[in-house]
């Protein structure tokens, strides 16, 4: 655990040293990168641990119709958003989609409607975003690479 603490430790030294021009420069660019990789994990159906996700309940599906995969338009850059903040960026869901990408996330209860009748419906978590090991370690190469260039 020493020798993680001491990569932490070097990795926020030579953060630091940037300019703030090129931390907010290295920040978009990971930030880029990641959204990419959480879109491609969405897109396999996976949770970042790389379980797959609880399959959707269909029980209106006709026999031999096609299941559209889930979150299909939600992993699209116009709805995963990327936003600059004080101390860097942030990725998280448009406001209209919020809300939907929450109760997945968490597993929550919605209300649904449906012939006029309300139904209250437990979503299984599914995990939109969350860092995968293979992000953590792009991350990481990610910084030695830039510091490299400097």
């Amino acid at each position: 655990m020493a020798k993680l603490e001491y990569l932490s430790e070097h990795l926020n030294a030579l953060l630091a040293s940037l300019s703030d021009a090129e931390k907010r420069k290295f920040a978009m660019m990971i930030a880029r990168k990641i959204r990419a990789s959480q879109s491609q994990r969405i897109t396999r159906q996976q949770n970042p641990d790389g379980s797959s996700y609880t399959p959707r309940k269909n029980l209106r599906a006709r026999k031999g119709k096609i299941k559209q995969k889930m979150f299909m338009k939600l992993k699209t850059a116009k709805f995963m958003k990327i936003e600059k903040i004080q101390d860097g960026v942030t990725i998280g869901f448009d406001q209209r989609v919020s809300r939907l990408a929450r109760i997945h996330q968490d597993g929550l209860i919605d209300t649904l409607k449906y012939n006029g009748r309300t139904f209250k419906v437990r979503y299984a978590q599914r995990i939109l975003l969350g860092f995968t090991d293979a992000e953590i370690e792009m991350f990481e190469n990610e910084v030695f690479n830039f510091i490299d260039k400097k």
